[in-house]
């Protein structure tokens, strides 16, 4: 073979090789440098300013390492992975302390629903139920467990406790797992699919409240023992304790609209109403919590915002106007709705921060595209040169 034959064949050969290195540096190569960069404070974050409606080529755990402590989780709609593969089940999480976006490569992602997915109040713990038990996964390790041996198939998961050491549960009985140790430490009887899907933790962790027929139940979980006292709270109400456990917020609807009612609860159990949020020009969609002992956050509209949603602080104990947080994404790529989202609680209660805009990636597709014509490129000028140069 003439050996200038063999310099266009040895050419070629580095050319194909620096095209795979180059798209080997720009998927694998950044995964090791973003995950190296992954916080691993457990220190409650924040809340980004604007959540956006994230592109197709949303950055992947599996991609681009792990996401850190959590601020926000929701369902997206559409997550390109790999050279022509589309995740299934997207969910969606921001990070609390750089405001950056990752979708979950974690397994059994459920499909988009209404509390299909819990998170911890400091956002450093995820759950969700599947066929054999409930997935625990660990955002700032990017580490998924399957728990809850014995657990029936496909069971609901609840909310984490306060300090996030228990997780709530229905598979036909409300029960309690031990993040930790993976094991269903209780069973609390007697408690119905609504009441369950009700329940919320006292500020203690020690007990779950929920309605039924008119009456406020407190279950101690450690001891099944039941406190029940009359509340003019329907039972389809979403709740939330005041974090010092002195006040109760439930969110009601009545004629078409939903509204917050703060309500004292008394050393031995009573309830009373104390006070009606229904602040003009505010259509009150969800209730995320208590950001304090003397405010709550929802997510509204108002006239002004038209169909973009908004998440509000509203104060419990005057009637000062709701604060502006968080505007959230309008409908379109990457957000299924607001009933698939989830706040963990300590960023809410430090309020919202200005992340930039995340820088989103090329598809694996356009890298792979980009490598070759850079390593045809620079082959081009190599065959192409000037004879002196040989």
């Amino acid at each position: 073979m003439p050996a200038s034959r063999v310099k266009v064949v040895v050419a070629v050969v580095v050319a194909a090789l620096l095209g795979v290195v180059g798209y080997l540096a720009s998927t694998v190569g950044v995964r090791a440098v973003q995950s190296s960069q992954v916080s691993s404070t457990t220190a409650p974050g924040r809340l980004p300013e604007v959540v956006w409606n994230a592109p197709e080529t949303v950055p992947t755990t599996a991609d681009s390492g792990p996401v850190g402590p959590v601020s926000m989780v929701f369902a997206g709609t559409d997550v390109l992975t790999g050279l022509s593969g589309e995740l299934v089940n997207p969910w969606i999480a921001i990070s609390s302390q750089t405001g950056q976006y990752r979708a979950l490569s974690a397994p059994h992602r459920p499909e988009p629903a209404s509390d299909a997915v819990a998170l911890s109040a400091d956002g450093t713990a995820l759950a969700w139920g599947f066929d054999d038990g409930v997935v625990i996964y660990d955002p700032v390790e990017d580490k998924a467990r399957e728990v809850g041996g014995g657990v029936s198939g496909d069971p609901d998961v609840g909310p984490f406790s306060p300090d996030g050491r228990h997780l709530a549960f229905f598979d036909g009985s409300l029960r309690v797992i031990e993040v930790a140790s993976g094991r269903v430490v209780a069973t609390l009887s007697g408690v119905s699919e609504t009441a369950a899907r009700q329940a919320v933790w006292t500020s203690d962790g020690a007990a779950l409240s929920y309605v039924v027929a008119g009456r406020f139940i407190t279950h101690v979980w450690r001891s099944d023992a039941v406190t029940a006292a009359p509340a003019p709270i329907p039972e389809g109400a979403t709740l939330a304790w005041q974090p010092a456990g002195d006040q109760l917020a439930a969110m009601r609807e009545a004629r078409g609209v939903s509204f917050v009612e703060i309500f004292d609860v008394a050393a031995d159990g009573r309830i009373s109403r104390a006070r009606v949020l229904r602040p003009d020009g505010y259509s009150q969609q969800e209730l995320l919590g208590f950001t304090s002992d003397s405010a709550v956050a929802v997510t509204a509209l108002t006239l002004e915002t038209g169909g973009v949603e908004f998440v509000y602080e509203m104060s419990t104990v005057d009637t000062s106007p709701p604060t502006q947080l968080v505007r959230l994404p309008g409908e379109g790529t990457n957000w299924a709705g607001l009933d698939t989202l989830q706040v963990a609680a300590q960023p809410l209660s430090r309020g919202s921060g200005a992340f930039p805009e995340p820088s989103w990636p090329w598809s694996h597709l356009a890298k792979l595209v980009a490598s070759i014509v850079i390593a045809m490129f620079g082959l081009g000028l190599y065959l192409t040169r000037p004879s002196r140069w040989m």
